[in-house]
C-alpha cells in the first residue's frame, strides 16, 4: 500500500511529471489541504522554496504512509492531473502485495507439513466446493448502519475445520478466494495464542509482517478489508467466559484474553470481520460472546465422499475396495467415518491388519471403541513382538504426557516435556512413525486434540497403586468434579473418553490385545464421585448435565446409566442439535426419581436444523424423551425455556403431559416460538388435575390463544392457582376473555400480566372482575403495563368490594400523585385486605406521602410498602416516618432505594427505628450520606428499642 509503493516506485517520479504552474498550485493546495484532514499542515516557510524532491521528503516526514498517499493522490485530482492518479492506482493493484506473498509461503508450507489427513488438492476442492461457495459468499460488501457479521464454522471435533481454514488462507494468498473483498486476513490459533501473555493487537499482527511492507498501523484505516481467522479456542489456556474490561486501542498492551475477547464482542475493529471455528465443546463455552453469528455447519464426508477417500488411501484398488466394503457393511462404522479424522483412524487400523493378513476387525459400538481399536492397530504395528511390560512402559509414558497437557492446557511440547514423562528418544521417535506425534522443529504434538485427549483418558486405566501421584494430574474424583460441575469445561473431551475406558468391554478389549492387566476401579470411582456430587447444594456445585450425558452415553450401559441417573431428582439441559437430543434422550428414559426438569431445546425440530436424521427419528428420540413424564411417579415441574417445537413435536409433548399418569404440578412454556393452532395444547396441560402452577412469560399469545387459554381455565377439572403471563403481548381486547376466568375459576389465587400493554382499558375490564363476589384472586401483578392515574380510579373502585386481594403489583406504571392519591382512598377503607404495595417507579413525589402516610396509621393489614426509584426525597420520607412511629403502623417492610434522599432524612429514619415496632426490612440502597448521617443510622440500628432484621435489597 502507500509506503510500500512510494519506496518502489518514489514519489518524486510523480512530482517531476508536473508542469511549473502545476508543481507551484501543487504547493498552495498543500498548505491548505490537510487542513481539512484535519492533519497539521507543513510549514509554509519550508514549503515556500522547497524543490520537488524536498516535497517528496516533506511528505514522507509529516505524513508517514497512507496519509502522504492519500494526500497526494486528491491534490492529483485538484489540479487536474487525473492521468497521473489513474496510473498510481493502477500501479497500487499490479504491485506484488509482501504481506500476502508471506502468507502464501507459510501457509503453503502448513499445508504441505501439517495438514491432518493428506489428501490430494484435487479430492479436497471436490469434498470442500459448497463449503467455499458459502465462504465466499458469507462477507459480502459492508453496508453503512449495518453490523458486521461473525461467521462461524462449526461442526464436532475432527470434521475439518482446522484444515478448511488453512486452506482458505492459502487459497485467498494465493488470489483465489476474497480477492477484492480482504486486504489482510490474520490468522490466529489457540497455541500460539497461549504463548503470549500480554500483547498489543499491533504487535499481535506484526509476527507476521514481512520487513519492508508498510507500517501495521496504516491498515487499520480500512478495517473492513481486514478479516481475523481464529482457530482452536478449545487448547487456549486462558479463560475467555471470565468478565473482563475490554479494550479498543489497538496499540495498548493488554492480557492476551482481553485481546481475544475485545475481538470477538467488536470492541476493537467492530467493522473488521471474523471467521471463528467453533466444536462442540467450544459452543457450549463461547456462543454467548459471539456478535450476530452467521453458521456454517461442516457437514463432514458424504458417503461417496467416504469411498474416493478410501481410495486415495490405500492407493491399491484391492485393498480399498475390501476395506470400504467391510466399513459399507458395517452401518454405525460408516456413519462414524462421515467425520474426516474418524475416517482416517478406521483406514489406519485396517490399512496395518490388510499388511499383516489378518482378518478386519474396528469396534464401532462407540467413539471410545474406535480410538482404542485405532491405538492397538498402531501400537501393534511396531511393538509387535515387545514384552507387555516395556509395552505398558510405552504406553504410560505416552499416556501421562497426554493426560499431563490436557490438565495444564499444554498442548506444543518439547523434549523435556517427553522425558520428565518417561518418553524416551527410542520412544519418541516411534510414535512420530506411528504419526501419533507430530514433530515440529523441536517441538511435538499430538496428531489431533482427540488423540491427546483419549490418550490422556487412557492414563488412569494405566496407573498403578505404587505410583507417585503426578500433582499436575488430578484423580478420577478431581476429574470427573471438574468437567460434570463447570469448573473446567476444557475436560469435557477428556471425561468422555473416561467413561468410556471405564466399561468392561474395553477394559477386556485393551487387556487382551496389549497383554497386561489394567486398572478396574475407575467404574467405582465415577459412580462415587456422581452420587457425592447430586447431594451438594446447587449454591455449592452446578452439574452440567450435557456433559455428564455425554459420558454416560458413551458408556452404552442401560444399567449403569440408570444407577447414576437415579441420583439426581433434579435436571437442567439444553438441547441444541440432533446429537444432543440423543444422548439426552437415552439418559433420561432410565431416569427413575426425576423430580424437576429444566429444558431448553433449539434447532431440533426446525426446517433448517441441517440434519440428515429423518423426521421419524427425531420424533421417536422427542418420545424418549417426553416419557420421563410417565416414567416417574414422583415428577412434578416442567420448565420449558427458550424452545422452538413443530406441530408434530407439540403433540408429542402434549399426549405425555396429558397422560393419565402424568402429575405435573408446575409447568412453564417460557419465551416459546410456538403453542400450536388450536386449543389442544392448552387442553392438555390445564385438564391435568394436578397442575397448580401455569408459567408461559414471554411467549407470545394471539387474541385467539388467550382465548383458548381462558376457555380451558374455567373447565371444571382445572385446579391451577398460579398463572404468570407476563410478557405474552396480551393488549387490552384480551382482558375481556381473562376477566370471566377471575370470576369462573376460584382457584385461581394469583395473576402476573407484567410487560403487557393493558392499559386502563384492559384494567377497568380486570376491576370488574374483581369486584365481583366469586372472584378468589390474591395477587395481581400490573408491573410495566403502561397505566396512568385513571387506572388507579378503578382499582380504588375495586379494592373496596373485593376482599380476597392482598397482593398488588403497579410497579412502572405512570400513576404520579394523584393516582396514589385514589389508591389511598380506597385502601383506607375497612373492607380493603391489601397486605402488599408495590408503587416502585411510579412518577412519585413528596406530595403523595401525605396520602400514604395516612394509609399507614389507619390502615393496620398493610404490611410491605416498596416506593422505590421515586422521587420522594427527604421532605416525604419524614412525613413517612412520622407515621411510622404511630402505634396503629404494622409495615414491616419499607422500600425507599433511589428515592433521592440525602443525610437530611437521617434523624427522622433514626427516629422511625427506634419508635416502629413492627419494621423488619428496610431498603436504603443507593441513597446518599456523608460520615454524620450514617452514625446517626447506625446508633439507631444499635438501640434496644430498634427491630430491623435487613438493611438493603429484599
Amino acid at each position: 500500500m502507500a509506503e510500500s509503493f512510494f519506496s518502489d516506485f518514489g514519489l518524486l517520479w510523480y512530482l517531476e511529471e508536473l508542469r511549473k504552474e502545476e508543481f507551484w498550485k501543487f504547493k498552495e493546495l498543500l498548505k491548505q489541504e490537510p487542513l481539512q484532514l484535519e492533519l497539521k499542515p507543513i510549514p509554509w516557510t519550508e514549503l515556500k522554496k522547497a524543490s520537488r524532491e524536498d516535497v517528496a521528503k516533506l511528505l514522507g516526514k509529516h505524513y508517514p504512509g497512507k496519509q502522504a498517499w492519500e494526500l497526494t493522490l486528491n491534490l492529483f485530482l485538484q489540479i487536474e492531473r487525473r492521468d497521473l492518479w489513474t496510473k498510481a492506482q493502477e500501479e497500487i493493484r499490479n504491485k506484488p502485495n509482501p504481506y500476502r506473498n508471506h502468507m502464501r509461503e507459510k501457509f503453503r508450507l502448513i499445508w504441505e507439513k501439517e495438514t491432518c489427513l493428506p489428501v490430494p488438492s484435487d479430492f479436497y476442492k471436490e469434498t470442500t466446493k459448497n463449503e467455499y461457495e458459502t465462504l465466499k459468499a458469507a462477507y459480502p460488501a459492508s453496508q453503512a448502519g449495518e453490523p458486521t457479521p461473525t461467521v462461524v464454522l462449526q461442526g464436532p471435533e475432527g470434521i475439518g475445520k482446522t484444515t478448511l481454514l488453512r486452506k482458505a488462507v492459502l487459497e485467498w494468498a494465493e488470489g483465489n478466494l476474497w480477492k477484492d473483498r480482504f486486504a489482510f486476513i490474520f490468522f490466529l490459533n489457540g497455541c500460539e495464542m497461549n504463548a503470549i501473555a500480554e500483547t498489543s493487537l499491533v504487535e499481535l499482527i506484526s509476527r507476521d509482517w514481512p520487513q519492508s511492507s508498510e507500517p501495521v498501523e496504516d491498515i487499520f484505516s480500512q478495517p473492513e478489508r481486514i478479516l481475523f481467522i481464529m482457530d482452536g479456542f478449545e487448547e487456549l489456556k486462558f479463560d475467555l467466559e471470565i468478565t473482563t474490561q475490554l479494550c479498543d486501542d489497538q496499540k495498548q498492551r493488554k492480557p492476551m484474553q482481553i485481546i481475544v475477547r475485545s475481538l470477538l464482542q467488536r470492541k476493537m475493529l467492530p467493522k473488521s470481520s471474523l471467521l471463528v471455528a467453533l466444536g462442540t465443546v467450544g459452543m457450549r463455552r463461547y456462543y454467548f460472546l459471539l456478535q450476530h453469528p452467521k453458521y456454517i455447519v461442516l457437514p463432514g464426508f458424504s458417503h461417496h465422499e467416504r469411498k474416493l477417500y478410501f481410495y486415495h488411501f490405500f492407493r491399491e484398488r484391492s485393498k480399498a475396495m475390501k476395506a470400504f466394503s467391510f466399513v459399507r457393511d458395517n452401518v454405525p462404522l460408516c456413519m462414524f467415518c462421515h467425520n474426516p479424522l474418524v475416517c482416517w483412524l478406521v483406514c489406519t487400523c485396517m490399512k496395518w491388519q490388510l499388511e499383516k493378513g489378518k482378518d478386519l476387525e474396528v469396534a464401532s459400538e462407540s467413539t471410545t471403541s474406535l480410538y482404542a481399536s485405532f491405538l492397538i492397530n498402531v501400537f501393534k504395528s511396531r511393538n509387535e513382538n515387545c514384552p507387555p511390560k516395556q509395552s505398558r512402559a510405552r504406553l504410560k509414558g505416552l499416556c501421562t504426557l497426554a493426560a499431563e497437557g490436557i490438565w495444564t492446557r499444554t498442548f506444543v511440547f518439547r523434549h523435556g516435556d517427553l522425558r520428565r514423562s518417561g518418553v524416551s528418544e527410542s520412544d519418541t521417535l516411534m510414535w512420530v512413525g506411528m504419526r501419533l506425534l507430530l514433530k515440529n522443529g523441536h517441538c511435538f504434538t499430538f496428531k489431533h486434540l482427540c488423540i491427546q485427549e483419549f490418550c490422556a483418558a487412557m492414563f488412569y486405566l494405566l496407573r498403578q497403586p505404587e505410583d507417585n501421584p503426578d500433582p499436575a494430574i488430578g484423580s478420577v474424583t478431581q476429574l470427573v468434579t471438574a468437567g460434570v460441575s463447570r469448573v473446567q469445561s476444557h475436560l469435557s473431551q477428556m471425561i468422555t473418553f473416561l467413561f468410556g475406558v471405564s466399561t468392561g468391554k474395553i477394559t477386556n478389549m485393551l487387556e487382551t490385545s496389549f497383554g497386561f492387566l489394567l486398572s478396574k476401579e475407575i467404574r467405582q470411582e465415577i459412580t462415587q464421585c456422581l452420587k457425592s456430587l447430586s447431594q451438594c447444594d446447587t449454591n455449592q456445585v452446578v452439574v452440567n448435565f450435557q456433559e455428564l450425558f455425554s459420558g454416560l452415553f458413551e458408556t452404552h450401559e442401560k444399567e449403569f446409566v440408570r444407577q447414576v441417573m437415579d441420583f439426581f431428582e433434579e435436571v437442567d439441559i439444553y438441547i441444541g442439535n440432533i446429537e444432543e437430543l440423543v444422548i439426552s434422550a437415552f439418559c433420561m428414559k432410565h431416569c427413575q426419581n426425576l423430580q424437576k426438569l429444566h429444558l431448553s431445546i433449539e434447532n431440533v425440530f426446525s426446517d433448517d436444523s441441517g440434519s440428515i436424521t429423518n423426521d421419524e427419528e427425531k420424533l421417536s428420540f422427542w418420545k424418549d424423551l417426553c416419557s420421563v413424564f410417565t416414567a416417574n411417579k414422583n415428577f412434578q415441574m416442567l420448565d420449558l425455556d427458550n424452545c422452538m417445537f413443530d406441530e408434530p413435536s407439540l403433540e408429542i409433548l402434549w399426549k405425555a403431559l396429558a397422560h393419565p399418569v402424568c402429575k405435573l404440578q408446575k409447568f412453564g412454556y417460557n419465551f416459546a416460538s410456538y403453542v400450536g393452532n388450536g386449543p389442544d395444547f392448552f387442553e392438555a396441560i390445564l385438564h391435568n388435575p394436578y397442575l397448580k402452577c401455569l408459567n408461559l412469560h414471554g411467549t407470545r399469545l394471539s387474541l385467539m390463544n388467550v382465548r383458548q387459554l381462558c376457555e380451558t381455565l374455567k373447565h371444571p377439572v382445572c385446579i391451577v392457582e398460579q398463572l404468570m403471563l407476563g410478557r405474552c403481548d396480551i393488549t387490552a381486547k384480551a382482558c375481556d376473555d381473562i376477566a370471566s376466568v377471575l370470576v369462573c375459576n376460584k382457584n385461581l389465587k394469583l395473576l402476573s400480566l407484567v410487560e403487557n400493554p393493558l392499559r386502563n382499558e384492559g384494567v377497568l375490564m380486570l376491576c370488574d372482575a374483581l369486584k365481583h363476589p366469586d372472584c378468589a384472586l390474591e395477587t395481581l401483578l400490573l408491573m410495566c403495563c403502561g397505566l396512568t392515574s385513571v387506572a388507579c380510579d378503578y382499582l380504588s373502585q375495586a379494592l373496596v368490594y373485593n376482599t380476597s386481594l392482598s397482593v398488588l403489583d403497579l410497579e412502572s406504571n405512570l400513576l404520579e400523585d394523584s393516582g396514589v392519591a385514589s389508591l389511598c382512598e380506597a385502601l383506607k377503607h375497612p373492607n380493603c385486605n391489601i397486605e402488599q404495595l408495590w408503587l416502585s417507579d411510579c412518577y412519585l413525589t413528596p406530595l403523595c406521602c401525605k396520602h400514604l402516610s395516612a394509609v399507614l396509621v389507619c390502615n393496620e393489614k398493610l404490611k410491605t410498602l416498596k416506593l422505590g426509584s421515586n422521587d420522594i426525597q427527604d421532605a416525604g420520607v419524614k412525613e413517612l416516618c412520622e407515621a411510622l412511629k404511630h402505634p396503629n403502623c404494622k409495615v414491616e417492610t419499607l422500600g425507599l432505594e433511589i428515592c433521592h434522599l440525602t443525610t437530611a432524612c437521617c434523624e427522622a429514619l433514626a427516629s422511625a427505628l427506634t419508635g416502629c415496632k413492627s419494621l423488619r426490612n428496610l431498603n436504603l440502597d443507593w441513597i446518599s450520606l456523608d460520615h454524620d448521617g450514617a452514625v446517626v443510622l447506625c446508633e439507631a440500628m444499635c438501640h434496644l428499642d430498634c427491630t430491623l432484621q435487613r438493611l438493603g435489597h429484599f
